[in-house]
């Protein structure tokens, strides 16, 4: 029988699964569920020791005999610090020594109740990894769980052996030990031989987040000849167009099953796409694999089953390319195809952003770079592609800090045109980076100005509360114009699409100065306008 709560339950799976038997238990109540899941399991191999001191050598005892990671187990409060000189030893001997600690509620630390102490960071650098579970109450709590359990347990079997220490906090009633079975976790899987389960796929999709250009050229070849569908943003700097499915997120305005993969290959950095995000971990493919010559552990689908700390053209290199013919492949590709047409004949006569996104991205200069500040102009630029463009966006934390900067400071030591694509919020809240001395002649800035944060009128509810509307949505009524002339810039402004298009011609061509060219794009207008044009990609 094993205690009930979910959190232990995980991890007692996840122990046997990774072969982690051997436990040397120390007496008290809190861990009682512990001790008690592990005993009635005959897998486990425990061992009694009373004093942790010397559980903790007595364990490092087992490691020397056994070449195996071995935990120890201890109830809250200062039993803990009674294992700190064995970690230190384990640490220092590059031993695998596994530390589980029961713990109170996190509500209750601090709080003058029996046995409570702060039960991480004890041990500082002296661990390879430190995780606190969470008390389950949720899908998400379940999920967040399993992720740091595996967490720590590929730290445990890293090459560098040292102590991990999984901290478990349980809440009462605490002796319900009536669970007849395990679940059966997920359990993550560092450098795994996958060669069959490769040649088993059916469905295999690539995702590609974002990556530098330099990173791609190989990358973008080996991707080719694999014969996968490829869903990649222009921030992902593909260049090959054979598979990639620059339209995914369309596609999926209207996704079925059909489309579900039963293998996920995750490359690179950040993914924009929410919808992507929410689609993935909705359909639950069976395997999810993370090539990151890091090897940390980035569970953006909720389903990552292995990770590779690997070059990914060296990984895609040693698969075995899909038939040509593959009918997953063929219907992303016809899906794309058939939103590429629609979006040729869109009338953009009413879209003041995106027909200015749209001929800026297909009309700059061989060898560009183009940055993106974040939100809608990443979004509205996927929809059209220039192959030839380099493209640089602030993905690491998501924010708007420093767009304006780091297109600043990109051009000043580039030779070609650096264009930089702005809102007005991103633009004034980073307008200081044009007070450097010598901003270079070739940077071009097509400034998006909807009056505030246009993302927040576009999401779903959120711009029918009051609160949105006077704090968070900026109204500003500011033009650029003052500022970019004062910092010498040659300034432009337009608010239709004729003169917009005339613009465009002289922010594409060779300049003695950098060139600014604001757009008046009315909030409710562009709205509406977005809104009409997904509907029109819907049907």
């Amino acid at each position: 029988m094993y205690s009930k709560k979910e959190n232990i339950l995980q991890l007692v799976s996840l122990l046997k699964q990774n072969k982690v038997l051997h436990i040397v238990v120390s007496p008290g109540s809190r861990n009682m569920p512990l001790a008690e899941s592990f005993y009635n399991d005959s897998d486990f191999k425990c061992y009694a020791v009373t004093d942790e001191r010397s559980a903790g050598f007595f364990a490092i005892g087992l490691i020397l005999n056994l070449n195996c990671p071995v935990a120890i187990c201890c109830t809250s409060g200062s039993a803990l610090l009674n294992y700190g000189s064995a970690i230190s030893e384990a640490f220092y001997q590059e031993l695998p020594l596994l530390i589980l600690s029961a713990d109170r509620p996190q509500a209750w630390i601090g709080q003058m109740d029996g046995q409570t102490m702060q039960q991480t960071q004890l041990f500082g650098n002296m661990l390879a990894k430190e995780v606190s579970l969470p008390i389950i109450k949720s899908e998400e709590d379940s999920w967040f769980c399993n992720r740091l359990i595996n967490e720590a347990l590929l730290a445990l079997f890293s090459p560098k052996k040292s102590p991990v220490h999984i901290n478990i906090p349980i809440d009462e009633p605490f002796f319900d030990c009536t669970a007849t079975t395990l679940p059966v976790a997920r359990c993550i899987h560092r450098n795994r031989n996958i060669e069959n389960d490769w040649n088993c796929a059916s469905k295999p999709l690539v995702i590609v987040g974002q990556m530098h250009p330099n990173d791609t050229e190989l990358l973008s070849n080996c991707l080719s000849a694999l014969n996968c569908p490829i869903l990649s943003e222009n921030i992902g700097n593909l260049r090959c167009t054979k598979n990639n499915i620059p339209l995914f997120d369309a596609i999926l305005l209207n996704s079925n099953e059909v489309l579900n993969p039963d293998l996920v290959i995750y490359i690179g950095g950040h993914i924009v796409s929410k919808r992507l995000k929410q689609w993935l971990r909705n359909c639950h493919p069976k395997q999810c694999w993370r090539i990151a010559p890091s090897g940390d552990v980035a569970d953006t689908f909720q389903s990552l089953t292995d990770i590779f700390d690997t070059n990914p053209s060296d990984f895609i290199k040693n698969l075995t390319p899909k038939k040509t013919d593959n009918e997953y492949l063929s219907l992303w590709r016809n899906l794309n195809s058939a939103l590429l047409k629609k979006i040729d004949y869109y009338d953009y006569s009413s879209n003041l952003t995106l027909f200015a996104i749209k001929e800026l991205i297909q009309s700059v200069p061989s060898q560009s770079a183009l940055f993106l500040a974040n939100s809608n102009t990443i979004r509205h630029s996927q929809f059209f592609i220039n192959k030839e463009l380099n493209f640089f966006c602030n993905r690491g934390i998501n924010g708007i800090d420093g767009s304006l900067s780091a297109a600043v400071g990109y051009a000043c030591n580039y030779d070609h045109l650096t264009f930089l694509i702005i809102g007005d919020l991103s633009f004034f809240y980073d307008m200081n980076a044009l007070w450097y001395q010598s901003i270079s002649p070739n940077l071009r800035i097509l400034l998006l100005n909807n009056n505030g944060g246009g993302i927040f009128k576009s999401l779903p509810g959120l711009n029918e509360s009051d609160a949105v509307k006077e704090l968070i949505i900026t109204h500003n009524k500011v033009t650029a114009k003052g500022w970019a002339e004062s910092v010498g810039l040659s300034y432009f402004y337009a608010d239709d699409n004729s003169f917009t298009m005339h613009l465009l011609e002289i922010l594409t061509a060779p300049s003695e100065t950098p060139i600014l060219l604001e757009l008046n794009c009315n909030a409710e207008n562009a709205k509406k306008e977005y809104t009409q044009f997904i509907e029109y990609l819907r049907k």
